[in-house]
């Protein structure tokens, strides 16, 4: 593997995040993608799919990690991810979530840790156990128990790029 992809977990104050980590059980309530201009491309409820500036949010708990791939594993990503922004918030996923409907989702559109999901998988790093048919199931958190990410703890403050 000569590459990597910067995957990031967090959780940010406020009601959006307490409510979003209540619904799904989960300690974090956001997973996005890092981009080698430092910034981050995720699905966010005020708005889809979108790339934010590295400094958009200051999280209150954060786990990034690097998962290693080949270069054109890493550019896939990062092509499919860009062609994404603009793809609506599964804000029907979150409400089948919340009530156990495990049908209750729009195909059209995604929420952070299923965006993620999905574009893992189609570049062929399968993080989880799960058909891509049921993407929608996976909130941040069952993402974060990837045992692919064990060991990929990256510390960007710290860490020598």
């Amino acid at each position: 593997m000569d590459s990597y992809i910067t995957i990031r977990f967090i959780r940010t104050r406020g009601f959006v995040t307490t409510a979003i980590c209540w619904v799904t059980n989960s300690l974090m309530s956001h997973v996005e993608f890092g981009t080698p201009e430092g910034t981050w491309i995720g699905a966010h409820s005020d708005g889809g799919v979108q790339e934010r500036p590295a400094d958009y949010c200051k999280p209150a708990q954060a786990w990034v990690y690097r998962i290693p791939c080949t270069a054109d594993q890493a550019a896939e990503l990062l092509k499919n991810a860009r062609a994404a922004i603009g793809t609506p918030y599964n804000f029907t996923d979150i409400a089948g979530l919340l009530f156990h409907l495990r049908r209750l989702t729009k195909s059209e559109r995604v929420i952070c840790s299923q965006f993620c999901f999905f574009l893992l998988d189609a570049v062929g790093i399968k993080m989880l156990n799960v058909l891509p048919a049921f993407a929608h199931l996976v909130t941040p958190e069952t993402l974060h128990l990837s045992p692919r990410l064990i060991g990929r703890t990256y510390h960007p403050d710290t860490d020598l790029k």
